[in-house]
């Protein structure tokens, strides 16, 4: 029988780990689409030829680290397995493999959903910069949180249609101030249209691939890890890039490339040394919450990327500057637009719920454990003794989710005879 794979026990409560991952991601990732804004409009103009600079130095990159992550460490795994540098940055790490079976169809589709988005991802950066697009790019949550409701077959509760209204009205009001200027209204719809419409929606089909890549068991029943998921749907992004910069390139786009590669170099290597921790912590993160929470907490990206964008104008004022003649107007819209989103992704992180269920067995049925551990929300079901059978660790993100649970799933099981519910008001370890 195989030996199931875990992650390392950390010294840190697991809800913690899992805030911490969420949020550092998306610290890391408003620095590294600073560094990018900065390439883009200082170095290498055209949005496809950049695009496919920085996913093949990318790709280099993070190839290279993968090989150092196999350097051995001092002592082994709680598995007796040798421990390496990989193993400390994520528990499911061994050594550099091919995914097979579903998790290679996974993967592969991964790849091209993250393909379509980055090559969107350079073109709009290239058009409206970091301080539109962090805040737009904030819809997929909008999408993960419809296909959470679609795929639970629950209507979304109060809190959920709040916290996707403050974000919707403050993406609208952080990135009004695109309007004007030198590009036209028809400009920025379009552009709206294009963040709102196939940039989000590949993203959260590669947010949706990315958790089913990583949750799957293969057929030893070993979990892949976010290192090796990380530098396989890079090769598959460097490959669409590259095509996609192709007729650039043929229109004189290598001289481009040959007069500014050397200057372009260190920040793109750094850019991407970001984006691959930035991935990696994102990518455990989903192993061990919900895409739309870990979405959630992942955008704090949206507020940090402006006091990064300003320290930055320091220095580069005629490419990060808030110019124009409402300068004041444009700084308060972002802001505004900015803590709007805040509120509705932390309303939405901290709604988050966890109940304790205990179940009583009818006598004479048999107790169909499997059946109950496969319905949403259900995260672990043990045997106990007493008046009770079973009890049942839930996490939901509402309480009347929680109840909805015991209501129209759990007490209609045949075998079922009695429920009662226990909210967790606090936990500790």
């Amino acid at each position: 029988m195989p030996t199931p794979e875990n992650r390392p026990v950390s010294r840190f409560r697991r809800k913690s780990t899992f805030y911490m991952l969420a949020l550092a991601s998306g610290i890391i990732t408003s620095i590294y689409v600073v560094l990018d804004d900065y390439v883009n409009f200082k170095l290498i103009t055209d949005p496809f030829i950049f695009g496919a600079f920085e996913m093949i130095v990318g790709f280099i990159v993070t190839f290279l680290l993968v090989l150092l992550l196999h350097i051995p460490g001092k002592g082994e795994t709680k598995l007796g397995k040798k421990f390496n540098l990989g193993y400390k940055l994520d528990g499911n790490f061994q050594k550099l493999r091919l995914p097979t079976g579903k998790i290679a169809i996974y993967t592969l589709f991964a790849g091209l959903f993250a393909t379509g988005s980055t090559i969107l991802y350079f073109y709009l950066m290239n058009r409206k910069g970091s301080s539109v697009i962090m805040p737009f790019s904030q819809f997929v949550l909008i999408y993960l949180l419809i296909g959470d409701a679609i795929s639970e077959r629950e209507k979304p509760v109060i809190v959920e249609i709040q916290s996707i209204a403050m974000i919707a009205f403050g993406v609208i009001i952080a990135s009004i101030s695109g309007v004007g200027g030198d590009g036209s209204f028809t400009d920025f719809l379009i552009d709206v249209l294009l963040i709102m419409g196939p940039f989000s929606i590949f993203t959260a089909f590669y947010i949706f691939f990315q958790k089913k890549a990583l949750t799957t068991k293969d057929k030893h029943g070993k979990l892949y890890d976010s290192i090796n998921l990380r530098i396989w749907t890079m090769l598959i992004i460097t490959f669409g890039q590259t095509i996609a910069a192709i007729p650039a390139l043929t229109k004189g786009g290598f001289i481009e490339v040959s007069n500014s590669w050397q200057a372009a170099l260190f920040p793109v290597i750094v850019s991407m040394l970001l984006a691959f921790l930035s991935i990696v912590f994102y990518s455990r993160a989903l192993t061990m919450g919900k895409m739309s929470i870990v979405k959630a907490l992942n955008s704090v990206s949206v507020v940090t990327t402006f006091p990064i964008i300003g320290i930055a104008s320091i220095w580069l004022s005629d490419i990060f500057g808030f110019g124009g003649e409402n300068v004041i107007l444009d700084i308060v819209l972002k802001l505004s637009g900015s803590v709007l989103i805040l509120i509705g992704v932390i309303a939405l992180a901290v709604s988050e719920t966890k109940s304790i269920f205990l179940a009583k067995a009818k006598q004479g049925f048999a107790i169909d454990v499997e059946e109950l551990s496969k319905m949403k929300g259900i995260e672990s079901v043990s045997f106990i003794t007493g008046t009770y059978d079973l009890l049942i660790n839930v996490k939901m993100r509402s309480i009347g989710k929680a109840f909805s649970l015991v209501e129209k799933s759990i007490a209609k099981l045949p075998w079922i005879e009695d429920v009662i519910t226990f909210q967790i008001m606090k936990e500790f370890e």
